[in-house]
């Protein structure tokens, strides 16, 4: 398939009601509001090509840019291909896939996760600590770099920008989560700060303050 052929296909595939509430996440108007599901079907009829999702993403159109995540090969990358794409886009949702999907397995993920997380731009921060906190749920943390994220979590969680916050956060429940030695210490820090306490949450999810998290996820995986 060419690029305008699925372009035509997702406009097709488009949903009203999910263009509305991606746009309402923070998507580009140039959404045709696809359901996740029906993307994962068409990545996987396409299967992987690059210069294709390539072609994709440069088209601006959200779904597309999703697809095209299902479909990059990262290794064939180049790192200021990568801190463009990444400049592009403010959805975080999209961020966040980019960043799971592609990035996390690049040669310079590490790099780049240091690069970003202390930007001041928020797209790039959310981009950096989302890199930190796939890291620690992996186990690709020692102890001390451990110590300095929480050490960087204390002293910025509350001020950081509101994607950044975020990610920072998913970092600080992903080491409570993950290493017992610090799980105490992360819900604790976590009441301290305070962030998302107050977040309503519908019914059925979990909760973003941290020791909501924290304590949701670990008492699920000893069931």
């Amino acid at each position: 398939m060419t690029k305008n052929e699925i372009l035509e296909t997702l406009n097709s595939l488009g949903n009203e009601k999910r263009k509305q509430m991606y746009i309402k996440n923070g998507a580009d108007t140039n959404t045709y509001g696809v359901l996740l599901g029906e993307l994962r079907k068409l990545a996987k009829q396409v299967g992987t090509n690059h210069q294709l999702a390539l072609e994709l993403w440069q088209s601006g159109n959200t779904d597309a840019r999703w697809l095209a995540c299902m479909l990059f090969q990262a290794k064939e990358l180049t790192m200021d291909e990568i801190k463009s794409m990444v400049s592009q886009v403010t959805y975080p949702a999209l961020i966040d896939k980019f960043i799971g999907e592609v990035i996390f397995n690049h040669k310079d993920a590490d790099f780049l996760a240091r690069e970003w997380s202390v930007s001041e731009k928020d797209n790039l921060g959310r981009a950096g600590w989302e890199l930190i906190a796939l890291n620690i749920s992996d186990g690709k943390q020692n102890h001390d770099e451990l110590e300095e994220i929480l050490t960087t979590v204390t002293r910025e969680l509350q001020t950081a920008t509101p994607g950044k916050q975020w990610a920072m956060n998913h970092a600080l429940c992903e080491i409570g989560i993950c290493y017992p030695m610090f799980t105490e210490r992360c819900i604790k820090l976590g009441e301290t700060l305070g962030v998302y306490k107050d977040l309503k949450v519908a019914k059925g999810c979990t909760s973003a303050y941290a020791p909501n998290w924290i304590n949701a996820v670990v008492n699920k995986r000893k069931k």
